[in-house]
């Protein structure tokens, strides 16, 4: 299983990813490709500027000394990065980073500048070149200036271009790291809000009962409408299938009353007519005979069931009332006399205990219950009945010695037409499925637990409101 919420905001949150990435690789391509034409076109106006305004006025004197004894120019140390910090606009920290020189024609200093030292800059070949003076890296501008075949070097260190790309850069990159986590907040909360519907939704069906058919009315977004309408079609189709399902046993089982009830009326006829006849022609007759009243029975005993279950199904509200719990006890026992006489008794239920329940429905699945734990347990062994309750919950345990059930068989047990031992039985696998129908109309729970060494505890667990 996977989030739509949790995915939608992913996606959005790699597309933004994606953008920003691509957008900053094509930011600095382009911001490194106009940085570097924006510096280089800075050398090549400071050269011409040297040119216009100091070399085209020097004389062949001037020249001559200044091959004998070169020009330095001294930038002070400053502090000072920019005019915004410090009202001095005499030096700057940048200075340093730039640098020039003038040679002779046969590349004898003329003037230069002590940011790069007396090193030669140039590798006397017009145009651009990049130079390594100790550890930095130099952008070089040579030009040959032909009335007084001077070169005029400018250059440039390389981490002043780099700094600015990196400025550059970094302020694209830093407002989409800023801007990214509170977009995705924004985002799974934007998220959570539009599929608030469909968590109510979730919420709605997970708390409807099982035999609550009746079609969702909910305000949906236009995307979820169509949703709703055919889970309602889905809903009436099973409420219409069901409907057909429970009025077709209901009517099986009545329409199978009658001829059970004429085998049964033959099979008496015919054993009075028998046992007018010879022992041996009875003796050989009698197995047959009971075979049929097994069969009758056994076939009587499931239309009880289903009709049962079809009254069962078609109930919508319980008739519930405060009861004692001792008295529908003693009913059950009452109506079950002729199966308990066989078995050890222990009944612990409180005389003044009281109980919110359908006094009729409640008897028919103790009934059952106690008619199980009689059927699955050996002759003499204990059964045991017993109730207890606290402030939010009544318990109502019938606990039995018999051989007991596995935890798959716990699993399928409540299942209809479903039996633990198909050849034993003689049930028609019905009667956990009536009482786990009945249970959960009082909004209860049926409860089975293993016992060791054997065993089965049965547990009726119903709200106290």
């Amino acid at each position: 299983m996977f989030s739509l919420r949790l995915l939608l905001s992913l996606l959005m949150l790699v597309g933004i990813v994606l953008t920003v990435t691509f957008s900053s690789i094509l930011s600095t391509r382009d911001a490194t490709h106009e940085v570097e034409e924006l510096f280089d076109a800075q050398m090549i106006q400071t050269s011409k500027m040297l040119e216009k305004f100091y070399v085209d006025h020097l004389t062949q004197a001037q020249l001559a000394q200044l091959v004998l004894k070169p020009i330095l120019f001294h930038v002070d140390d400053s502090k000072v990065d920019t005019f915004a910090e410090q009202a001095n606009p005499i030096t700057l920290s940048y200075e340093h980073k730039l640098s020039f020189q003038l040679l002779s024609s046969t590349g004898q200093l003329l003037a230069y500048s002590d940011s790069s030292g007396d090193q030669l800059l140039t590798n006397f070949t017009q145009g651009y070149d990049t130079r390594r003076i100790g550890n930095d890296l130099w952008h070089v501008y040579s030009f040959f200036s032909l009335p007084q075949q001077v070169w005029i070097v400018t250059a440039q260190r390389d981490d002043v271009r780099q700094e600015l790309v990196s400025l550059i850069i970094s302020n694209t990159w830093r407002s989409p790291l800023i801007i990214t986590p509170i977009m995705m907040f924004f985002m799974l909360a934007l998220t959570y809000y539009l599929f608030k519907p469909v968590k109510l939704l979730e919420r709605h069906l997970d708390n409807r009962p099982a035999q609550d058919l009746t079609p969702i009315n909910f305000t949906l977004p236009t995307e979820l409408a169509s949703t709703q309408k055919a889970l309602n079609s889905y809903l009436q189709r099973i409420s219409e299938t069901m409907i057909r399902e429970r009025r077709f046993s209901a009517d099986a089982a009545h329409e199978l009353k009658t001829p059970l009830a004429i085998i049964k009326l033959h099979s008496d006829g015919l054993s009075d007519v028998l046992s007018s006849q010879a022992p041996d022609v009875q003796l050989a007759t009698l197995a047959y005979i009971e075979a049929i009243g097994e069969g009758v029975n056994r076939i009587n005993h499931m239309v009880e069931q289903l009709l049962l279950l079809s009254r069962v199904d078609a109930i919508e509200a319980l008739n519930q009332t405060d009861c004692k719990l001792q008295d529908i006890i003693d009913n059950v026992i009452n109506q079950l006399l002729h199966v308990i006489a066989d078995y050890e008794w222990h009944i612990d239920i409180p005389a003044d205990m009281t109980i919110n329940a359908d006094a009729f429905y409640l008897e028919l699945v103790l009934k059952n219950i106690i008619e199980n734990a009689c059927k699955y347990s050996p002759a003499e062994s204990l059964i045991t009945i017993k109730a207890s309750q606290d402030d939010e919950y009544t318990m109502i345990c019938v606990l039995d010695q018999g051989r007991g059930m596995s935890a798959k068989e716990i699993a399928l047990a409540k299942n209809r037409f479903y039996r633990v031992d198909e050849n034993a039985s003689q049930g028609a696998g019905l009667g956990l499925s009536i009482c786990q129908h009945i249970i959960s109309l009082h909004h209860g729970e049926l409860i089975f637990n293993q016992v060791d060494p054997h065993g089965l505890d049965v547990c009726i667990v119903l709200p106290r409101v």
